[in-house]
C-alpha cells in the first residue's frame, strides 16, 4: 500500500505512532513479561507499560489480554505482531542495504600508529593511480585495537606486523607486502657503534627500548624472544613510548638501543644501524581483511597488494 492510498485519518493516527513503540511491543512478546523486556530494553518497567498503553490507544485496540498471570496477546495483538515483525524486518533490510551501499563506495583501512611504512605509502599511491576517484579512509591505531575493528567489520582491511595479535580472528585473509631483518639502532656516540657486527655479549650490555606490550602483545613477545634466542636475557627499559620515532629519540640520547629494520624509517645522522652476528629476526608487514567482505574496492585493493608484493620480490 503506497502513501497515496492511505486515508487522511490513518495518516493522522500513524503520526502518533513511533518506531520505538513497535520495537517495545515485539520485545515484550519475545521476553514474555514486562519486567524481562524492560531489562532487555534498558528502560524502566513503568515506561514500557506506558508506551504499550499509548500504542493501544493509538490503534484503538487491546493488544494484550488483561487479567491473566502470564502475558498473552489478544487476537488483534497476534495480528499486529505479524505486521510489526514485517515492518521492522523491512526497515532492517533497508538499513543493511544502505549500509552496504555506503561501505562498497568507500575503503576503510587501518594503518599502524607506531611506525610509518614506505611500502604502505607506495601501495596506496599505486591504488590511487588505478582508482583516482577513490580516496581511502585511513584510521591510525594500535595493533590490538585494529584487530578488534577488523573482527567487528569496522575496517575493510588493516596493515599489521607479524605475528598478529592473538585476538585477530584466525580466518582473516592476508598478504605479506614487506619484510626485512631487524638491526640494532644505537647512538653514534655509543662505544659499540664503531663495531661492524655486534655479538651476543655486546647485546647483553645494552638496554633495549621496545614499544609497550599493550600496543601489540604478540609482536612485543616476538622481539623479546628473538633477543633471548641469541642466548642473552635482554635488559628492557620500562617506558611508555608508542612510536618508533620516540624509540630512536631515546637511543639518540644514549638511553638505550632499539630494533629497527632498514626501510621503515629515516635514520637520523646521530644514529647507526648495526648488524648482529646471529640474526635477531625478521620484521614483516601484512595486509589483513575478512573473508566474507563483498566490497569491490577491497577486492581491487587486495589485487594491488598482491601485485605490489610480487614486484617487491623481483
Amino acid at each position: 500500500m503506497s502513501d497515496a492510498t492511505l486515508s487522511p485519518a490513518i495518516l493522522r493516527r500513524m503520526r502518533r505512532l513511533s518506531l520505538r513503540q513497535l520495537i517495545y511491543f515485539v520485545e515484550l512478546q519475545h521476553h514474555g513479561s514486562f519486567s524481562r523486556a524492560a531489562v532487555a530494553l534498558a528502560i524502566s518497567q513503568p515506561t514500557l507499560s506506558q508506551q504499550i498503553a499509548q500504542l493501544e490507544e493509538t490503534l484503538g485496540v487491546a493488544l494484550l489480554q488483561r487479567g491473566t498471570k502470564l502475558l498473552r496477546l489478544s487476537d488483534d495483538g497476534e495480528l499486529f505482531l505479524i505486521r510489526c515483525r514485517r515492518i521492522l524486518g523491512m526497515l532492517g533490510d533497508a538499513m543493511e542495504m544502505l549500509d552496504g551501499e555506503r561501505r562498497t563506495k568507500t575503503l576503510r583501512l587501518g594503518i599502524p600508529s607506531y611506525l610509518s611504512y614506505s611500502s604502505v605509502t607506495e601501495l596506496l599511491r599505486q591504488f590511487r593511480q588505478r582508482q583516482p576517484a577513490v580516496i581511502p579512509y585511513l584510521a591510525e591505531m594500535p595493533a590490538e585495537e585494529m584487530s578488534q575493528f577488523l573482527n567487528e567489520g569496522e575496517l575493510d582491511a588493516g596493515f599489521l606486523t607479524l605475528p598478529t595479535p592473538a585476538r585477530l580472528m584466525e580466518d582473516m585473509r592476508s598478504q605479506t607486502i614487506w619484510e626485512a631483518p631487524y638491526r640494532v639502532c644505537l647512538s653514534r656516540q655509543h662505544r659499540l657503534a664503531s663495531k661492524k657486527i655486534l655479538r651476543a655479549e655486546d647485546l647483553a650490555e645494552l638496554d633495549f627500548v621496545l614499544v609497550p606490550r599493550d600496543y601489540h602483545r604478540t609482536h612485543y613477545d616476538y622481539q623479546l624472544n628473538a633477543l633471548r634466542g641469541l642466548g642473552i636475557e635482554p635488559r628492557i627499559i620500562d617506558t611508555d613510548v608508542s612510536t618508533t620515532q620516540s624509540q630512536m629519540a631515546l637511543a639518540a640520547a644514549g638511553l638505550g638501543a632499539c630494533l629497527i629494520s632498514p626501510g621503515t624509517a629515516a635514520i637520523p645522522d646521530d644514529l647507526v644501524l648495526k648488524e648482529t652476528e646471529a640474526a635477531i629476526g625478521t620484521h614483516a608487514l601484512a595486509l589483513f581483511w575478512p573473508p566474507a567482505s563483498n566490497n569491490p574496492l577491497l577486492k581491487f585493493f587486495c589485487d594491488c597488494a598482491r601485485s605490489f608484493a610480487a614486484q617487491a620480490k623481483q
